[in-house]
C-alpha cells in the first residue's frame, strides 16, 4: 500500500507478479543444452517479436520462433574490453526493444540463469530505459554442479567470482567449501581465450593455497552447454593446483572441498 503522493501501480505492471507482462524478457536456457529450457521460457521464445541471444543455438531458435532471431556473438567478441562490450550490448538491446515493442516483446537469451554473472541483464533490469523488463528464472551453473560432482555443498558454501576473490582477498572459512566461478577469465578485462595460462592463474591459485590445507581436494569443472557434451571434471590437491592450468577454459569453475 502506498501513501502520500505515491501512485498505485496496476498489478499487471508490477513485474513481481507472476503473470505480469513485459516489453523485454531476460531469459536463460539453463545449463546442459537447448532442451534444458523451461516450459515458460519455451513459450516466451515462441511468441517473441525478436530474440537476441548469446548461445550456439541460432538455427534451433529460428526454427522455434516466428520472430526475428539475432546472434549477438559478433558484438560480444568484438575485441573491446568486457565493460565496454557489456555497455554496448545494453545500449543495443535498449534501442531494439524500443523499436520492436510496437509489434511485440523482446527476449534476451543467454545460457544458465539470465541474472547470474550477466552484467548486461543487470544493467537492463536496474535501468529499464522507460520500458518494462522482467527476468525469468532458469537453472544456473551452481545447480548443474550439484549434479556433475560427487560432492554435497548445499549445507553451506562460499561463492565468489574469481576476479572479485582475487581483488578483494576476502577472509574465508577453510572448513567450508569454496566455489570460484569464471576461473578462465581471471586477471583479464577482455572476452577471449588466452595463452600463457600459468602466468595469469598463478596469483589466484596462490591465494587458494594460502587459505586451505595443502592436501584439500579441488575439482575444476567445465559444465556442458550442449546435450551431446559431458561435464569435464579434473581433480587435484591444493598443493597441486598448478597442474590444472592446462584444463582451464573460459567458464571453468573451481570447487575447493570443505573439511
Amino acid at each position: 500500500m502506498h501513501s502520500g503522493d505515491d501512485t498505485l501501480r496496476p498489478l499487471r505492471d508490477d513485474l513481481r507478479v507472476p503473470d505480469a507482462e513485459a516489453d523485454l524478457y531476460l531469459v536463460g536456457l539453463g545449463i546442459g543444452g537447448f532442451d534444458q529450457r523451461t516450459v515458460e521460457v519455451d513459450r516466451l521464445l515462441r511468441g517473441a517479436a525478436a530474440i537476441y541471444h548469446l548461445t550456439a543455438f541460432h538455427e534451433e531458435l529460428q526454427a522455434l520462433s516466428l520472430g526475428n532471431v539475432e546472434d549477438l556473438s559478433s558484438l560480444y567478441f568484438s575485441g573491446r574490453n568486457a565493460a565496454s562490450t557489456y555497455e554496448d550490448m545494453t545500449a543495443y538491446l535498449r534501442e531494439q526493444t524500443r523499436t520492436v515493442r510496437e509489434y511485440g516483446y523482446v527476449c534476451f537469451l543467454t545460457y544458465g540463469h539470465p541474472l547470474y554473472l550477466v552484467d548486461t541483464s543487470w544493467s537492463l533490469l536496474q535501468d529499464d530505459g522507460g520500458f518494462r523488463v522482467k527476468a525469468i528464472a532458469a537453472t544456473s551453473f551452481i545447480d548443474r554442479l550439484l549434479c556433475d560432482l560427487d560432492y554435497r555443498f548445499d549445507y553451506g558454501v562460499q561463492i565468489y567470482e574469481a576476479n572479485v576473490f582475487l581483488a578483494q582477498m576476502p577472509a574465508v572459512e577453510p572448513s567450508t567449501p569454496l566455489i570460484l566461478s569464471q576461473v578462465g577469465e581471471v586477471g583479464s578485462d577482455e572476452i577471449a581465450e588466452r595463452g600463457r595460462k600459468l602466468e595469469w592463474l598463478t596469483p589466484l591459485f596462490e591465494q587458494v593455497g594460502n587459505r586451505f590445507p595443502p592436501d584439500r581436494q579441488c575439482d575444476l569443472i567445465f559444465s556442458p552447454y550442449r546435450s551431446d557434451m559431458a561435464p569435464n571434471v579434473v581433480t587435484a590437491r591444493v598443493d597441486e593446483l598448478m597442474t590444472l592450468a592446462s584444463s582451464v577454459h573460459t567458464g571453468s569453475t573451481l570447487l575447493v572441498h570443505g573439511a
